[in-house]
């Protein structure tokens, strides 16, 4: 989901009533419905099945959840080259597309496979699979929309803490959409249950970057990712966290290495941190993987490295540099917010926060071209 289409959720929310558990369970029944009806389709393409295949096992190496999935595959591939076994097998593509729909794990990054096919579908089936796409996004949206105001309440909780509302808001949005692709009813958990955890690591997540002077090293900020993501995997699946033995057992970490990250305060690592890096702070372009004693941290945003982040930032465009200048709070007492920056720039705010993304990008890639060089 794009920003536009993120900014138009938030606008229209209070067009859509709250929903009861009923209507909850109704709209994530009709889009499993959906996308078990399109995965018939799409998986009717060559390989496609394989791929899927492939992002599960990726993703879950030889979980048991995927054992039984897995099985039928197998014997799907096994009829596909002996005849007899074919006429009296009773797996199809029908009953695979409903096993990889029910599966009781994240399923979402099969879904986004799905989706992203629907494009190559060629005639007749192009037109079907359109609008069972269309289907389930519309249910999604529906299903979000529903719960903007559960957005509203946990970042409301979160004021006057250095970062505007309404940005708060809208990162608590994609944290929610997140929720929405991710959501498994067939876990048994209700979806404002599971979507709380989305919304609060969402903000937690934006006011760590724009607040917090310290950069985790990297190989420290992978290991609490892992530890994290591992912990909620865990209470998704049995409704509570695991023990310190468990963990060990779960990441293949020491005691001591869970044990030390857990004592680092004030830091949260998003599950999804890819998706909201676009508050990312300047100092983490100047940081190099190599910890090279002329990038260390000790001498980070030093009088020297301001004047170099200075000569990156000049071959940016004119509002990029405004942005990041702003943003930041290079050369003023405190920097802004992007709600309070839109307005100078004469763009909207999820306009402000993706030029300020691309910007980050851009000035990594400057960064990591000159340190080749040097």
């Amino acid at each position: 989901m794009n920003s536009d289409e993120v900014n138009n959720l938030i606008q229209h929310y209070p067009e859509i009533q709250l929903l009861t558990v009923e209507q909850e369970v109704n709209l994530a029944k009709q889009m499993d419905h959906a996308m078990e009806q399109l995965a018939q389709v799409v998986l009717l393409q060559e390989n496609l099945l394989e791929q899927v295949s492939d992002i599960l096992l990726a993703q879950y190496q030889s979980s048991p959840i995927l054992d039984d999935f897995l099985t039928q595959y197998d014997l799907w591939l096994l009829t596909k080259h002996c005849q007899p076994l074919e006429q009296n097998s009773n797996v199809s593509n029908e009953t695979l597309s409903l096993s990889l729909v029910r599966l009781e794990c994240d399923r979402s990054n099969v879904f986004d496979f799905l989706l992203s096919q629907v494009n190559d579908i060629e005639v007749p089936l192009n037109e079907y699979a359109a609008s069972l796409k269309a289907e389930y996004l519309k249910t999604r949206n529906k299903l979000v929309q529903s719960n903007i105001r559960l957005v509203m309440h946990i970042a409301k909780r979160y004021a006057n803490k250095g970062v505007d509302v309404e940005e708060l808001i809208q990162e608590g949005s994609i944290g929610l959409i997140k929720a929405a692709e991710k959501y498994n009813l067939n876990k048994g958990f209700r979806f404002t249950t599971y979507a709380y955890w989305w919304i609060q690591q969402a903000i937690k997540n934006t006011l760590n970057q724009k607040r917090s002077p310290i950069r985790i090293p990297i190989n420290t900020s992978d290991r609490i990712y892992k530890i994290e993501s591992t912990k909620q995997d865990y209470f998704n699946r049995y409704e509570k966290y695991p023990t310190l033995k468990e963990l060990q057992k779960l990441t293949g970490l020491k005691r001591d290495q869970i044990l030390s990250v857990s004592n680092i305060g004030n830091l949260t690592v998003s599950m999804n941190a890819p998706v909201y890096e676009d508050g990312m702070m300047l100092d983490e372009i100047l940081t190099s993987d190599d910890s090279s004693p002329s990038y260390s941290n000790e001498k980070m945003l030093q009088v020297n490295d301001v004047e170099y982040l200075k000569q990156l930032i000049k071959q940016l465009p004119e509002r990029q540099q405004k942005i990041v200048y702003l943003y930041n709070g290079i050369d003023i007492s405190d920097g802004l917010s992007f709600a309070e920056i839109a307005p100078q720039i004469g763009v909207t705010l999820e306009r402000t926060r993706q030029l300020y993304h691309k910007s980050i990008e851009s000035l990594r890639e400057l960064s990591a071209n000159l340190k080749q060089t040097a």
